[in-house]
């Protein structure tokens, strides 16, 4: 087998690993606070342990374990209620840092918008290009909210975050997401700063209900 199509393998078999314990964690398999022993995951996956420790540092980073000194990784399982506070809270803030920030961009930040928007309407979302597709949508509410004078809410929003599971789980709903930083984008465009705040509010907050249906689907297959 050449190097090329050996890489493409493993990787694939990291991909499979870490969707099957992303899912165990999310539908309540694995519950918050047990141990993720990665013996007993590569028997029952039928894989090395190294996959599940490529996979527990993609879980790390979506917030779903946490690794402890001498315990090893930990289930932090992210629940509804999480996730109605983190998307709630954010759409009320990202939706007013966007609308103070509007007067502030300029011609320039607007175009930087524009080629990060057309960017992520290009891309095919795979658990390949995820990471990149993160750092794109980053990027865009970052400019996007860049121009806010107030460094309180600016602050607040950094805090709360976008849910780097939010991609991998959501891959259905990309054609829809697009649509709504193309709105978002569009709103900018035309200067109006209470149309943009509506267009950021709705964007955050179907995020947020495609994310709980999500989980639910997850626990009528358990």
């Amino acid at each position: 087998m050449d190097k090329v199509n050996s890489n493409k393998d493993k990787s694939t078999i990291v991909q499979n690993v870490t969707k099957n314990l992303r899912k165990a964690i999310l539908n309540g398999t694995l519950k918050k606070g047990d141990r993720l022993i990665q013996e007993e995951w590569a028997d029952r996956l039928e894989v090395s342990r190294m996959p599940i420790r490529e996979a527990l540092t993609q879980l790390q980073m979506e917030g779903l374990v946490e690794m402890v000194p001498h315990k090893g990784a930990i289930v932090t399982p992210i629940t509804r209620e999480d996730i109605e506070e983190i998307y709630h809270t954010r759409s009320l803030l990202e939706g007013l840092a966007a609308e103070k920030s509007l007067p502030f961009l300029t011609g320039e930040d607007k175009e930087i918008l524009k080629g990060i928007l057309l960017e992520m309407e290009k891309l095919q979302l795979t658990d390949v290009t995820n990471e990149h597709y993160i750092h794109l949508n980053a990027s865009f509410h970052e400019t996007l909210r860049k121009g806010c004078p107030w460094p309180r809410v600016q602050k607040m929003v950094e805090t709360l975050g976008i849910s780097p599971i939010a991609p991998n789980l959501l891959i259905d709903y990309y054609p829809q997401t697009q649509k709504e930083h193309r709105m978002i984008y569009e709103a900018a465009l035309r200067g109006d700063p209470a149309e943009l705040r509506a267009a950021v509010e709705y964007h955050i907050l179907r995020t947020k209900n495609n994310l709980i249906a999500y989980m639910e689907l997850l626990n009528t297959k358990k």
